[in-house]
């Protein structure tokens, strides 16, 4: 309850418990005064006397109920915290920049005045300059608004983000950002072959590195700039779901059948079906055969019942072979409901794409049921079911030039946003710090297991209200190197002071945090915290309150 917008006090109106304890004390106010006012044998100053040293000690006792707190305006001068490997160089450009902060380095925490200008709300904002801070710094920071300026080291990663868990064939990704003193060139390597590059100029580039999961089993790769490795990066892949694909077209090309025996390659079931006349059709099988889970064909057989049937199943299609690009996606229209869109960019048969690629020379419209493949002029329309459109020429010829990895590279990430929806599915990011909680999501599971092995520990499963096939649990990991993961499946786990991208990591994970937790405030305060009279300060004032009505008697007045 509030007092003049200025002063609160704990008592709850609607708790009966402060009403009685409010009801004793004006009972023993009334005792208290009573007992002086029919004393006779004290004199009229004495009675005065007793009476004000009672009300006094009674007022304490209610003003130690109510625990008045009052709002202390903070300094509103911002404070700079610099971690210790921030050069001075680099502050000083920023306090150029923005004049009359307040800049210590961290180790200001070891100093008692500086955290007591924390605890007590003397510092209202405080400004993390670098990553170099640990969680027991953090934890002193609860009551302040903490903003955050990321510094990197040359030539150093700030950030970095990859799939921990992934399926054979599925596509990896390696996020991140990096500072660099010169124009140089980032690699990521498996052994001694390189899965993807960039140019990365003077400053701050960011990155994003895709290929197709090709191993199985523990994978361990490193990135490189220039020839000094700055990182290694670890990830499990586990086996692939089986996929059965059929071809439909009217006459398999070259295009197609190098498909196929790719597809076949992988271990997949692939049945190409081409239509020899009206009422006869042959089919090649390749490994297994099975119903088909995705469908690819060309514009001419959109009306195909089969194709048809497939999009009313919910099963993905892929259209390729398209040659001219604005008829073709009409025809898709027509007969599958799709709403797909085109804009020329050139006037030339087909456009370059990529080293020995060409595709035809549109890029297609944006829509809200739309999303592109990235990399690729292909994307995919989601209706009753997933329909692609891919735009690209002839990718064959990589095949024949001996560019196996493009090749796999290009088509993994054409197929796999059109793959089914396979069963307990698992999404971790890496890298996993030790004794840092990360957030493991469970989707589609097929059984309901209460719980789950992790390392050496068992850990409760925390479902979704909403899907009841999905959870999640947050974990922090205790031991370093790879962990156990569902007996069948691991997980590698960082020691923070060897990675780098760990205080970026920690400070962002933190920052994260803090902005999904709601601060209650005052809303007639402007940014003040509340202060109390200490404890020790209500030990002397009970203390002096006794001692003079237990020294008055002994006075004569």
């Amino acid at each position: 309850m509030s007092l003049l917008n200025r002063f609160t006090v704990t008592f709850n109106p609607a708790d009966v418990v402060s009403w009685l304890i409010l009801l004793l004390l004006a009972v023993l106010l009334v005792v208290q005064v009573g007992l002086v006012v029919r004393n006779d044998t004290l004199p009229v100053r004495r009675k005065w006397i007793r009476g004000i040293l009672n009300i006094l000690l009674w007022s304490l006792l209610l003003a130690y109920f109510l625990q008045i707190e009052w709002e202390i305006k903070p300094d509103s001068k911002p404070v700079w915290i610099v971690d210790s490997d921030v050069p001075g160089s680099a502050v000083n450009q920023l306090k150029d920049s923005l004049k009359n902060r307040e800049v210590v380095r961290i180790n200001a925490f070891k100093e008692a005045s500086f955290r007591s200008r924390l605890t007590d709300g003397m510092i209202d904002t405080v400004t993390l300059i670098g990553t170099g801070f640990s969680p027991d710094v953090l934890g002193q920071l609860s009551r302040q608004t903490v903003e955050w300026i990321p510094y990197a080291q040359p030539d150093q990663v700030q950030m970095l983000r990859w799939k921990a868990i992934l399926r054979k064939g599925e596509m990896q990704s390696v996020r991140g950002r990096l500072q660099s003193s010169q124009e140089q060139i980032l690699k990521l390597r498996f052994g001694n072959q390189t899965l993807d590059s960039l140019s990365v100029k003077t400053g701050t580039t960011a990155f994003n590195f895709q290929f197709p999961a090709f191993s199985q089993g523990r994978t361990e790769l490193t990135l490189v700039l220039d020839q000094k490795p700055l990182d290694t990066l670890r990830y499990f892949t586990r086996s692939s779901e089986p996929i059965a694909y059929q071809f439909i077209l009217d006459s398999p090309d070259f295009e197609s059948k190098t498909l196929a025996d790719w597809l076949g390659k992988k271990g997949y079931s692939v049945q190409v079906t081409s239509t020899i006349s009206k009422d006869l059709s042959n089919r090649l099988s390749i490994n297994r055969v099975a119903m088909p889970d995705v469908i690819i064909t060309d514009p001419a057989n959109a009306t195909n019942p089969v194709v048809k049937k497939a999009v009313m199943q919910g099963k993905p299609v892929l259209f390729i072979n398209l040659s001219d690009a604005e008829t073709d996606t009409k025809t898709i229209n027509r007969a599958l409901g799709t709403s797909w869109k085109l804009k020329r960019l050139s006037n030339e048969a087909t456009i370059p794409i990529g080293t020995g690629l060409q595709a035809l020379p549109f890029q297609f419209s944006e829509a809200l049921n739309q999303f592109s493949v990235a990399g690729s002029p292909v994307a995919v329309q989601k209706t009753t079911a997933k329909i692609g459109v891919s735009l690209v020429s002839e990718t064959f010829p990589l095949k024949l030039s001996g560019d196996s990895v493009t090749y796999d590279r290009i088509w993994t990430a054409i197929l796999t946003p059109l793959q089914p929806t396979f069963a307990n599915n698992i999404q971790l990011d890496a890298p996993v710090f030790k004794s840092l909680r990360s957030i493991i999501h469970f989707n589609n599971l097929t059984r309901k297991p209460a719980e789950i092995r992790l390392g050496n520990d068992t850990v409760r499963l925390d479902y979704s209200a909403i899907n009841p096939l999905s959870a999640d649990v947050s974990y922090g990991f205790g031991r370093v190197g790879w962990q156990s993961f569902q007996d069948s499946l691991a997980v590698y786990v960082d020691n923070p002071n060897e990675k780098p991208v760990f205080g970026n990591r920690l400070v962002s994970d933190y920052l994260r945090a803090r902005s999904t937790v709601a601060v209650e405030t005052n809303p007639d305060s402007e940014g003040g915290f509340p202060a109390k009279i200490p404890d020790w300060v209500w030990i002397l004032l009970f203390l002096s309150g006794l001692t003079a009505l237990w020294v008055e008697p002994k006075f004569s007045i």
